[in-house]
């Protein structure tokens, strides 16, 4: 059974707390992922660890006829029910290793920093690769390899540098965020990008997303960005 760590009270708490303010999120990830959607009216999206849902309302908005949110924990499907609900809007609790039983295609699947809690990468892409119609897209984020990797030292105010170990030894990294016990899957740029293809993909485009200039106003601290990349953003077709 995946780990399902958002769940956790604790966790759970700390995560919304995080997300009401000024975050990596809203300030950086989401809007480098919708940059690379183009029309989608009349679209049908299903979004992979959907959370609260609030892509999934700003999907409808721009006219798409409908889309699946699925999610493995029940608190973030709670809330995206009674904040992000709309016709059109269908929201399941779901881990993303059954995908095999969602029924019909979709012209799109989304996913916003869900794949680094997926153990089996493979398998994922190969279910989405099943999901999506003839020519469909893939558009996913997940926490950067440079991230996933185990890091020693960590950040330097003074040097800005990072010392990170590790990086070709894939597999479970276990970490403490909010809470201790946080298990993650860290896997190479490599590994990533090959098995993408090998699942029958053509990647269109490769994104590790940096702030604007409003957003290092806003948010200061993200412009660190400039010296490690927190995301890694993957849009692909199916061939």
């Amino acid at each position: 059974m995946p780990m399902n760590i958002y769940d956790n009270e604790e966790f759970f708490r700390s995560y919304v707390k995080l997300r009401e303010g000024l975050n990596y999120n809203d300030l950086l990830e989401t809007p480098a992922m919708l940059s690379l959607i183009d029309d989608i009216r009349g679209k049908e999206i299903l979004d992979i660890g959907c959370g609260f849902g609030k892509t999934d309302r700003t999907f409808i908005e721009l006219g798409a006829r409908r889309v699946r949110g699925m999610d493995i924990s029940e608190k973030m499907i709670e809330k995206a029910k009674a904040e992000n609900m709309a016709e059109g809007i269908e929201y399941s609790v779901m881990p993303a290793g059954r995908l095999q039983d969602i029924d019909g295609l979709y012209d799109i699947v989304y996913s916003s920093l869900c794949f680094h809690y997926i153990e089996d990468f493979g398998k994922l892409i190969s279910d989405i690769h099943s999901k999506l119609r003839p020519g469909g897209m893939l558009l996913f984020s997940q926490e950067h390899p440079i991230t996933t990797a185990d890091y020693e030292g960590g950040f330097s105010e003074d040097s800005r540098r990072y010392t990170f170990s590790s990086y070709q030894r894939e597999g479970t990294r276990v970490s403490e965020w909010f809470v201790d016990g946080v298990v993650t899957y860290h896997r190479t740029f490599s590994t990533i990008i090959t098995e993408i293809v090998r699942r029958g993909f053509r990647i269109d485009t490769v994104l590790e997303p940096k702030p604007s200039e409003s957003a290092i106003r806003m948010l200061p601290r993200i412009e660190r960005e400039y010296e490690k990349p927190s995301f890694l953003i993957v849009k692909s077709y199916k061939n």
